[in-house]
Formats: C-alpha cells, sequence, structure tokens
C-alpha cells in the first residue's frame, strides 16, 4: 500500500476538505522510515491481534495490516474513519471500530482467547489515560506500543531518586516492565508538534512486583505524599494524615526505611510498606472511591 508522504497527507486532507482538529491531538506520521522503526519493536508476528488507538489517516496501519492475523483500529473522528474504511476495507483483517479507546469495557477485551498488542500514536492530551486503561486490562495485553510526549515518557520509565519519578512512575513499575525505546523527531510529524516525542514499550508483568490488597486506596495515596516529594517521608506523613513522628519513625525502622528518606528516593516497595503503616494508623483516610484518575 502506497505510504502517505507529507505531500501525500496534505492532498488528501486538502481533497476530502479536511480540517485537523488540534484540540484532538491529531499529528500524522509523514515518514516511512520512522514508521518502520517504530513498528520493530513491536516484534509483530502472523499470529498477532494488534489493537491500535486513534489510527487517524492509517500510517501506522498500513505497516501492521500484512504482518498481523487481525487488527482492531480505534478512531472517533468521522471524516477518518472514512479514509480508513476506504484504504484498508479490501482487507479481511481489517476492523474499524468507531469509538473511544478508553470506553472500552472489560467484556470486550475477553472476547480475545490470547493477549493482544496495543500500538498507538496516541494523543497527548489523554496519553496518561490510556497507559492507565492498558494496566487496568493488563492481564489481556501482551505489550503496548504508544508515542507519547518526551516528559511523560520519562515519567513513565523513571527510577527512585530521579527528577521524573513520581507516582505514576511508582504504580507503572509495580505492573509491568516499561522502557523509551525510540525518540521520534518533531519533522516526521505533520502538523509538526511543539513537545518532543518518545516510543514506550509497556509490557504487562504476569504478577505484579507487589501485591497490593487495597490498590484504590494505593492508588490514592501515591499523589499525596508526592505533592511533597522532596520532604523527608517523616515529615510528609506526620503533615498530612496528622500521625506522631516517634510512633511513625519507630515502625518505618520496623521495616528498614531511615526516618531521613525523601518521598523522591523512596522505592516502591519502600512506598507500599509506608502505606501499610499508614493504613493501619488511619484507615479512614483512604475512601473506596479512589480511580486511577489520582495520578494524572
Amino acid at each position: 500500500m502506497e505510504f502517505l508522504t507529507l505531500r501525500k497527507s496534505i492532498e488528501l486532507l486538502q481533497t476530502r476538505n479536511i480540517n485537523i482538529k488540534k484540540y484532538l491531538g491529531q499529528h500524522f506520521l509523514i515518514d516511512r522510515n520512522t514508521r518502520d522503526k517504530l513498528l520493530s519493536f513491536a516484534e509483530l508476528q502472523k499470529d498477532d491481534i494488534v489493537v491500535e488507538i486513534g489510527p487517524g489517516l492509517g500510517a501506522l496501519t498500513d505497516g501492521i495490516i500484512e504482518k498481523v492475523k487481525d487488527v482492531y483500529v480505534f478512531e472517533i473522528d468521522p471524516d477518518f474513519c472514512n479514509i480508513l474504511k476506504e484504504r484498508f476495507s479490501p482487507y479481511k483483517n481489517f476492523h474499524l471500530i468507531e469509538k473511544d479507546f478508553l470506553e472500552t469495557e472489560r467484556r470486550w477485551w475477553e472476547l480475545f482467547q490470547g493477549k493482544v498488542k496495543v500500538i498507538g500514536n496516541t494523543p497527548y492530551y489523554i496519553s496518561l489515560p490510556i497507559v492507565f486503561k492498558i494496566l487496568d486490562m493488563r492481564d489481556k495485553i501482551k505489550l503496548a506500543l504508544l508515542t507519547v510526549q518526551k516528559e511523560v515518557g520519562q515519567r513513565l520509565v523513571a527510577s527512585p531518586g530521579s527528577k521524573n519519578y513520581g507516582a505514576v512512575s511508582v504504580f507503572i513499575s509495580i505492573y509491568s516492565h516499561s522502557k523509551i525505546c525510540y525518540l521520534l523527531r518533531k519533522d516526521v510529524f505533520f502538523p509538526k508538534p511543539e513537545v518532543n516525542s518518545v516510543a514506550v514499550r509497556i509490557v504487562p508483568l504476569e504478577r505484579p512486583v507487589i501485591k497490593i490488597d487495597k490498590e484504590k486506596e494505593f492508588t490514592r495515596f501515591l499523589p499525596q505524599i508526592f505533592n511533597l516529594r522532596r520532604k523527608k517521608i517523616s515529615n510528609v506523613v506526620h503533615k498530612i494524615f496528622g500521625i506522631e513522628k516517634e510512633i511513625f519513625e519507630r515502625l518505618l525502622e520496623q521495616e528498614n526505611i531511615s526516618k531521613d528518606v525523601r518521598v523522591e528516593a523512596l522505592t516502591p516497595e519502600e512506598i507500599y510498606r509506608v502505606f501499610e503503616i499508614i493504613t493501619t494508623l488511619k484507615a479512614s483516610e483512604f475512601q473506596s472511591d479512589a480511580s486511577f484518575k489520582g495520578l494524572l
């Protein structure tokens, strides 16, 4: 299939009288070499089922369709849906879903017998909600390969002590192995974005690094303490939860965690042990209506 270069993409949009919707974060991949390099990290196989998020004009779809068993693409823009139908309707393994990926329910994912691969040039403004959706459905996903804003990618893969380490980093590291595998130049997109992009590969773990009994409460807890990331954990806990420092520090010592360690230096395992101490002392602080949204 003919790849849509910058010139061909512009001609197609002009012919259809389609205006790019900036509020939907629409940026199209226009460099074939970049597209092929990006998809190499998905390690596509003939028996793979791929779920693609926001295909737009179909640059990634074009590189996927002949390599896998089935492709399910989620596109909400009616203009692009019409283009995708025309370009890919000859392929029996192409399935267009005119719906927001974030609105998929578990019953849809359970239609697949095995695990799928998720690929997407994601709109920057919903990159994190998409990542959390993937984590929510992690038992049905083999891997995810997403292009995101460079800053977001750095937050996803950050380690304790780094400036990008935060609540999102902790949660991602508990449920998956993630890494930045490719830097994309601004000029491989049209329109050219104002920020740099990276491709992040996320592989959900068969078992989480930590068995979390109260996931919703833990999800609420993480951003609370990272709001004071540069403070000593004993001071943070006293300030937020009103727990006496002497009591908390004695319990920290039992867990072999220094009372002087700063929040940003705590490992995910240490953070969870802190959480367990606090929930034991102040269980009422955490409400059951917490969700991934608290981490955004």
